[in-house]
């Protein structure tokens, strides 16, 4: 460059170098296009949104792991089925069934007895008298078995109706060896003293059917069963 006027002034104007102005300004954009592209990627990612759409703020921790949805929801609990329902008006009348054979064996019982009083078909008394015992431990095995979970006397009735049958059963044992004496004397005696000892356990059954049914009568009204007295057993 020229100065307007007089000579050319030492230091006053320095000559640009050549090619500085044209590098500063790519230079800049390049810079500015970085700092665009960073804040976009940065956007992207705290919104997650590259769908263009509204960019929502993710405010979440992702510091911290959320817990599970199924840790929230709280376990489903169910109820385990063994077997079917109890039913305890079942249960009742199982025992009042028991009750109804021991009748029938307590009949047959009394009738070979009452043969072998007359000295008549003592064989066929003596075979039923077998029976009996047979009938009678048949009872007892089958209280023991029953399920009484659903009477709240459920093992009293147990108890005391197994004590019952079981003085029953003893006396039979002796009746039988009773007839067997009279067949073998010509119902000359001789069998006296087993006479004697099924007539003792006989009581005792009278005794223990009583306490069994102080236990059973009221069970039996509340079930819609009938009552019973010690002969009805």
């Amino acid at each position: 460059m020229t100065p307007i006027s007089g000579s050319p002034q030492s230091g006053y104007y320095q000559p640009l170098k050549p090619g500085r102005g044209r590098l500063l300004v790519p230079l800049t954009v390049i810079v500015v296009v970085l700092v665009i592209a960073s804040t976009v990627i940065a956007v992207v990612k705290l919104t997650g949104n590259s769908d263009g759409g509204t960019p929502v703020a993710d405010t979440s921790d992702r510091s911290v792991v959320a817990p599970t949805t199924t840790a929230a929801v709280p376990p489903t609990t169910s109820t385990p089925t063994d077997g079917p329902a109890v039913d305890p008006k079942a249960q009742a009348a199982a025992v009042d069934a028991v009750l109804d054979a021991s009748i029938s064996s307590r009949k047959k019982l009394n009738d070979a007895i009452d043969l072998v009083n007359k000295c008549s078909f003592l064989d066929k008394a003596i075979g039923d008298m077998q029976t009996v015992g047979t009938e009678r431990q048949s009872q007892i095995d089958s209280v023991s078995k029953f399920d009484l979970s659903g009477i709240p006397e459920g093992e009293q009735v147990r108890a005391a109706l197994k004590e019952a049958l079981g003085f029953s059963l003893a006396a039979d044992k002796s009746f039988v060896p009773w007839g067997q004496a009279e067949l073998s004397s010509g119902c000359n005696g001789g069998g006296d003293g087993y006479y004697d000892e099924a007539q003792r356990q006989s009581k005792n059954a009278t005794d223990a059917k009583n306490r069994f049914l102080g236990v059973w009568n009221p069970v039996a009204s509340r079930y819609g069963l009938r009552t019973r007295s010690s002969n009805d057993i």
